[in-house]
């Protein structure tokens, strides 16, 4: 039968031929590097309400494929019955498997509603008013996997993230533009340092954060600008580029970057120069470029909404960065590095460690899909670390930052007095490894900061913004972070 009369499966048992094979499988091969097999699986379009939709397939080869209307998705349906985020189709060492995410009109394999059920052959999925076909294919892809389970400071055992590693390590001595997408919290600030780590560039890893930075002062943060170039312009100041000098630029969010701004970063790439706002001379730079987004950047270049030559600029190596929910096998590996930290950090303060989480605890947080990822799954650590299991995954009642209302927190008491050590360091975090310590002051600096913006302010989050120079929205995130309540609007 061809393969429009075929008749697909819907919960088939004990799966024939192509269907006995392993969906992912790692082989070890003594000599040269570890490989990765994956199955192909292929997405049909049955019946959509959009008939121009109906018949066309999408083929992958990843740990996760998305449906739903959003037009982030790996597989967006024009149905207005489809949530926008509906159904996840995840690969295993046993087999496909179906998630629904939380839609609100179900997911359907025949007349049974399902929440995750796993697939043995083709099976036909209702979503809405639409109806997809599953294929799991004989045909496989292969990639290399890295020996090591960690790179920089990112730590994965799973073969999702050491086919992630595998893939840094080969570009991380190149001066190759790297574009790493991958969802909010999944660690792409992480990837960008170790790639400048491993590259043997001699300057600054400088971090810009296009989304967090007003629309008006953007060009200034990236290519600096001219003492009086514009109001408030007192002093002359580098901007990240050419901080970044002979070393490596990360743009986080580059996707937030408006349209013109989007034209200026061009011109920058392109000519290895920036010029300073107020200035009339360009000055070369030496900049290794890694960006970041949360978005599917080719998406926002059909949209419109980012220049394609830009993308094509910085797409020169494109690395995905997994998400948590589809490396369920690191979160030991990553909560025991999560405790180690705070313990190191507790015991620079002169606080008792904490309890560990045991095996009862890891496996309720491996039936949690941790939509903020790592960065959630340290929230969620930490905050156990005080509050006690009791605080579920996702539990709206208690703030990620929660725990820095107790009486201990997990990084010491602020306002306990602390010894000083050469140029006013406080010696505790001397006792720490250089990125924690880096971490734990930014932290302390941030929240202090916070905290005395908006007193100044008279607790107005708006006009204390403008007085920072942030973006309100920025400001806003870290107050949530640190738990802090402003008093106006």
């Amino acid at each position: 039968m061809s393969e429009g009369e075929s008749k697909p499966k819907l919960l088939g048992s004990a799966p024939s031929g192509a269907g006995r094979r392993p969906v992912t499988e790692v082989i070890d091969a003594s000599s040269g590097p570890s490989l990765r097999r994956i199955r192909k699986l292929r997405v049909v379009i049955v019946d959509s309400p959009e008939a121009r939709d109906n018949g066309s397939a999408h083929v992958f080869a990843q740990d996760e494929v998305r449906i739903g209307s959003s037009p982030d998705v790996d597989v967006t349906l024009r149905d207005p019955a489809v949530s926008r985020e509906h159904l996840a189709v995840r690969l295993g060492p046993h087999g496909f498997s179906l998630t629904d995410v939380g839609s609100t009109n179900g997911t359907f394999v025949g007349d049974l509603r399902v929440e995750r059920v796993a697939i043995a052959e083709d099976t036909l999925v209702r979503l809405g008013n639409s109806v997809v076909r599953l294929e799991p294919l004989a045909e496989t892809v292969e990639q290399e996997l890295s020996p090591r389970a960690r790179f920089g400071r990112m730590l994965g055992a799973s073969p999702a993230m050491r086919e992630m590693f595998a893939l840094l390590e080969r570009v991380a001595a190149s001066d190759l533009t790297v574009l790493l997408e991958g969802e909010t919290g999944t660690g792409k600030e992480l990837a960008a340092e170790g790639l400048h780590e491993a590259s043997g560039r001699s300057g600054s890893f400088v971090a810009v954060n296009c989304g967090a930075i007003p629309r008006e002062l953007l060009e200034s943060e990236l290519f600096g600008h001219e003492k009086g170039a514009f109001t408030g312009a007192v002093r002359e100041r580098p901007g990240a580029f050419v901080s970044a000098d002979r070393g490596t630029i990360f743009l986080d969010e580059v996707g937030e970057l408006p349209l013109d701004m989007q034209a200026k970063l061009l011109r920058a790439l392109e000519r290895r120069e920036v010029k300073a706002v107020g200035s009339d001379r360009a000055r070369s730079v030496d900049v290794r470029i890694v960006a970041a987004t949360n978005r599917s950047l080719a998406r926002e270049v059909q949209a419109g909404r980012f220049r394609q030559d830009l993308y094509y600029r910085l797409a020169v190596v494109v690395v995905r960065v997994p998400p948590l929910r589809t490396r369920l096998e690191d979160l030991r590996l990553i909560v025991d590095h999560i405790q180690d930290e705070l313990a190191r950090r507790r015991a620079a303060s002169g606080l008792p460690p904490c309890a560990r989480l045991d095996e009862t605890a890891i496996s309720m947080l491996s039936r949690y899909d941790f939509p903020g990822n790592v960065r959630e799954l340290r929230n969620i650590v930490e905050r156990w670390a005080v509050l006690g299991a009791f605080a579920a995954p996702g539990e709206p009642a208690v703030s990620p930052r929660a725990e820095s209302k107790s009486p201990e927190p997990a990084a010491g008491p602020a306002d306990a007095p602390r010894e000083q050590g050469p140029q006013g360091v406080d010696t505790s975090l001397l006792k720490l490894p250089y990125h924690e310590a880096k971490d734990a002051w930014t932290e302390r600096f941030e929240r202090a900061y916070v905290e005395a913006i908006l007193a100044q302010s008279g607790g107005n989050v708006s006009r204390a913004a403008r007085e920072a120079g942030v973006d309100r929205r920025h400001l806003q995130r870290l107050m949530v972070r640190f738990g802090i309540k402003a008093t106006s609007e």
